[in-house]
């Protein structure tokens, strides 16, 4: 074999050379992927509790206004999370920058970064629970705002007068310290800590009205107000629920013959402490609310009545029923009666050895 022969051979058997481009490029694939994964790992690191075994619930507050970066370094400071950059950069890259919440939260450096960003998005603040009794005025639900910290006295009257509540059951009543009378609904409420009287009140409205519009239609020939000042009137007077109706039909009665109430209650309300007896000097009180002295229903309510209250109304019996009585044997029940002289009976049969129904 002659030596070109020889060296045609050698080419032919020689496998052909790649680019250094191609050898370049597949290098860097390489380095980026073994880059990726060891970024990737280290990213996912970061997102991982601050301290898996801490698991102490600490107090964290959002003030309004802050952004994800502020709010990221305070996180950060308080131990809640491994890096205030890579919880900002989370929050970008998912989309949620912007959309931390304020309020006051309770969180743990056992949980990872998404658990607290998660937290902060939905608004899962620091409840606390606010309740309000039936019966209870607005001078005693003020007592209520102010020791659970929610404003001082006032702010407290200042929102009952002027906030800018928007429901049509309050169109037409006077802006001062007794407009909201009667329609802050007792019920207990879960409130963040922060919120403001207004923010509260508004809830107290809603549920009322959310209340109301349950109720069953109104056949009392009484206007929406007028339901809510009697049924006040009722919640102060009676105590067992059942015997709600039979009190309403009492005073609708009167209130369609002409009568004038004379409700207890009524006169209570002229004072500012209740007065554990009245006296026949209190019938005679100068007050827009004495029952005893002037016609009709008071100019407004005089508490915040409950539902079964409100419903008494719409559900009140047709009775004959004129007067009731309370009993004095602590059962809290009364004695209704269809005429003076059967009350005047009752009264004083309660007051010598007990009531026998005839």
């Amino acid at each position: 074999m002659s030596k070109k022969d020889k060296e045609n051979q050698i080419t032919e058997e020689r496998p052909p050379k790649k680019p250094v481009f191609l050898r370049l490029f597949l290098t860097l694939i390489l380095v980026m992927i073994g880059g990726g994964a060891i970024a990737g790992y280290w990213f996912t690191s970061e997102l991982k509790p601050a301290d898996p075994e801490d698991a102490a619930e600490i107090d964290f507050v959002v003030e309004s206004g802050w952004t994800s970066g502020q709010i990221s370094e305070r996180l950060e400071a308080a131990g809640l999370v491994r890096s205030a950059g890579m919880f900002a950069l989370y929050c970008k890259l998912t989309g949620h920058d912007g959309q931390l919440r304020s309020g006051e939260y309770v969180l743990s450096p056992s949980m990872s970064t998404a658990e607290i960003m998660g937290r902060l998005v939905e608004g899962r603040v620091v409840l606390e629970s606010l309740m309000v009794p039936e019966g209870y005025q607005l001078k005693q639900i003020e007592k209520v705002f102010v020791e659970a910290g929610i404003c001082d006295p006032e702010a407290f009257w200042d929102a009952v007068a002027n906030g800018p509540f928007d429901y049509d059951f309050l169109s037409g009543l006077a802006a001062d310290d007794k407009r909201l009378e009667g329609y802050l609904f007792p019920d207990t409420y879960w409130i963040e800590k922060g919120m403001t009287a207004e923010r509260v009140m508004d809830m107290m409205l809603r549920r009322f009205g959310e209340i109301y519009d349950s109720m069953p239609e109104n056949h009392t020939g009484l206007t929406e107000n007028e339901v809510v000042i009697l049924a006040s009137i009722v919640e102060n007077e009676i105590k067992l629920n059942e015997e709600r109706p039979l009190a309403a039909s009492v005073f609708l009665n009167r209130i369609r013959q002409g009568m004038r109430l004379e409700s207890c209650a009524t006169i209570q309300y002229h004072y500012d402490v209740k007065k554990p007896r009245l006296l026949y000097s209190d019938l005679e009180i100068d007050s827009p609310y004495n029952t005893y002295r002037n016609d009709g229903l008071p100019p407004g309510p005089i508490s915040s009545p409950g539902a079964a209250s409100i419903r008494a109304v719409f559900e009140a019996p047709e009775t004959d029923y004129l007067f009731f009585v309370a009993r004095e044997d602590g059962s809290g029940g009364h004695v209704f009666s269809r005429s003076l002289s059967e009350h005047n009976r009752a009264q004083w049969e309660l007051r010598n050895g007990g009531y026998t129904a005839s």
